[in-house]
């Protein structure tokens, strides 16, 4: 089951006793989790219906006798066990997990995360049987914009391809490291509803302590020395190669439309 699948199942009201969410990218897991909750508890019923372990901290019986605990006011409750693969387990142990899940309490919607499963050991070689699996893995580079775009749009604005890929460039593939400077953008532009270009370098580009469009005025000025400093400055901290040249040819396109502009005497509004 892919993340998108449980969630069409989900709002459908179709729950898996036992669900696996596994995989790196963190933040798509925690969300899977946070879903499953929230279509199966409303928020009066989860102090007494949500019980969360950990698999440092638990062992095996600490996990199933909170699952075979029936529920309180409720139809359902929720056992989450996160870093699952860390949870101690004797051999005993790995045999009630292995009887549990080939009979789960119908009543209970048993939530195990785990960063990186072994389908080689037990307990997942029963989990792979028995459970719904959702992967969480991480998302290839060319999937980030617009994953970047489904996010914003999903916030309720939008962002342009461009602003997109720069964020991308910025922040790297980390979902939540993006969700992290979106946040950010969404206070810094208000009201406004598309993030652009300057939005990114603006907010993303500031704290890192540079940004593409300080290299851009300084070409413009001509100043060769502040145009080699910045670059060298921002190829130390990382920035991409690829997008420094994508943003140049965007701002001498831009030149190159406003000296058109100026040729056929356009007034300063038709420039804008």
């Amino acid at each position: 089951m892919t993340y998108h699948e449980l969630h069409t199942a989900l709002a459908s009201k179709r729950f898996a006793p036992v669900y696996l969410v596994h995989g790196e990218e963190d933040l798509l897991a925690e969300e899977c989790v946070n879903a499953i909750i929230d279509h199966t508890l409303d928020e009066g019923a989860r102090g007494f219906n949500l019980d969360i372990l950990y698999g440092g901290k638990a062992d095996a019986q600490d996990a199933l006798s909170h699952a075979s605990s029936f529920p309180m006011m409720s139809e359902r409750r929720v056992v989450v066990v996160k870093e699952f693969e860390r949870l101690a387990t004797t051999e005993a142990g790995r045999e009630l997990l292995a009887a549990y899940f080939k009979k789960p309490l119908e009543s209970t919607v048993m939530v195990l995360v785990s960063a990186n499963p072994d389908f080689r050991k037990k307990p997942f070689t029963d989990l792979k049987k028995q459970a719904e699996l959702i992967e969480c893995k991480p998302l290839y580079d060319n999937q980030i914009p617009d994953w970047i775009e489904a996010r914003i749009k999903k916030l309720g604005k939008q962002i342009t391809p461009e602003a997109s890929r720069l964020l991308q460039g910025y922040v790297g593939n980390s979902l939540r490291a993006i969700q992290s400077e979106i946040d950010k953008l969404f206070i810094y532009v208000g009201t406004k509803k598309q993030i652009e270009l300057e939005d990114i370098a603006g907010v993303v580009g500031e704290s890192k302590g540079y940004t593409i469009f300080e290299l851009q005025n300084a070409v413009g000025n001509r100043d060769i020395t502040l145009s080699m400093q910045i670059v060298e400055r921002m190829l130390e901290l990382g920035e991409s190669p690829q997008l420094m040249i994508i943003m140049l040819t965007r701002f001498f396109t831009q030149l190159a439309k406003l000296g058109e502009l100026r040729q056929r005497r356009a007034s300063e509004q038709q420039m804008a």
